[in-house]
């Protein structure tokens, strides 16, 4: 009896042993990805060649991009757009990658392992401050 019950923990600790695993697999392959990323507009930007800013602030929410410049605070549409896709009640903050939605609250991201607009597996999610 006691053996069955030691074989039950250490079967129990393997497999969290093994989700910590695949936890930095997924880790490794998303920062790969961000310097990937960091690369590729390292290498494609050409500094001083009238990027504006609207680019660097539009985000993909909803399946459009956005420019915040043009929104109002007071409007509801934007408190909308802003608004976590999962609990609907706090502030967006976190950038799901790969597939770059500004979608979630923090509470939310960690609770949740794909984007609820594209359904795509979340490698990790990084907060953005607004």
């Amino acid at each position: 009896m006691e053996l069955e019950e030691q074989m039950e923990q250490l079967s129990m600790e393997a497999g969290a042993w093994q989700e910590r695993a695949r936890y930095n697999e997924n880790m490794i392959n998303a920062l790969k990805f961000n310097i990937q990323q960091v690369y590729a507009q390292s290498r494609d930007s050409k500094e001083g060649c009238g990027d504006s800013e609207v680019d660097d602030t539009a985000s993909c929410c909803n399946g459009r991009a956005i420019d915040f410049h043009l929104l109002s605070n007071d409007n509801n549409d934007t408190k909308e757009l802003m608004t976590c896709k999962a609990c609907r009640v706090n502030e967006v903050c976190m950038l799901l990658l790969p597939c770059k939605h500004l979608c979630l609250c923090k509470e939310c991201e960690s609770k949740l392992n794909f984007c609820p607009l594209c359904q795509s597996s979340k490698f990790t999610g990084t907060e953005v401050y607004m």
